[in-house]
């Protein structure tokens, strides 16, 4: 495309080609000077093709425009989509943050551990009763023994290690380790109470 300062020097070219030619014609008196007509059409053959080129280029303008305006509603679209699923991620996080907050209260609540360790201890020992109503005293078979079925926890335990240190090293549940612990106990009493 041509620049603007293109379109004044050529309109600077016409006028001083016609200028050059009028004082020749003048002088020279033979000859005939270009008519008025063509200098017109002349000059109107120059200002359409002015006019065509800044049509063009307003055109242009407005595709790039257009384009501009397309390529920035797809990214404003696509910041938004981006914003909706990092504020949805934001939410399922913090939920799973909530979820995991109450699992690891569970986990360290050594009261639910307790219920659920006397309930197991009330159930043997309705079993033990049962047991016990038979008219021949029966004896408890070896394998129904906690402390000789968990012997390595046990003897862990009476070294001092922590129930946190025995259940990596058995690879067990610390709530298990504890409950399997208070189940002895309660089966030492029991034992004891016969």
């Amino acid at each position: 495309m041509y620049q603007p300062w293109v379109y004044i020097v050529l309109v600077g070219l016409v006028f001083i080609v016609y200028a050059t030619l009028v004082p020749k014609t003048n002088t020279s008196n033979g000859k005939s000077s270009p008519s008025i007509n063509e200098i017109e059409q002349t000059m109107e053959h120059f200002a359409g093709e002015l006019e065509e080129q800044n049509e063009a280029l307003i055109r242009q303008l407005a595709e790039l425009k257009k384009d501009h305006e397309i390529h920035q509603a797809k990214l404003s679209s696509r910041l938004e989509s981006l914003e909706h699923q990092f504020a949805h991620s934001n939410q399922e996080l913090l939920k799973l943050g909530a979820a995991y907050a109450d699992l690891q209260k569970q986990l360290d609540q050594p009261a639910g551990r307790i219920d659920f360790a006397e309930a197991a201890a009330a159930q043997l020992e309705i079993d033990q009763l049962q047991g016990t109503d038979h008219s021949e005293p029966q004896s408890e078979p070896e394998g129904m023994n906690i402390r000789s079925r968990y012997a390595e926890l046990f003897e862990l335990h009476e070294q001092g290690k922590s129930t946190d240190h025995i259940a990596k090293k058995l690879n067990m549940n610390k709530g298990e380790v504890n409950l399997i612990l208070q189940l002895a106990k309660q089966e030492e009493q029991l034992n004891a109470q016969k």
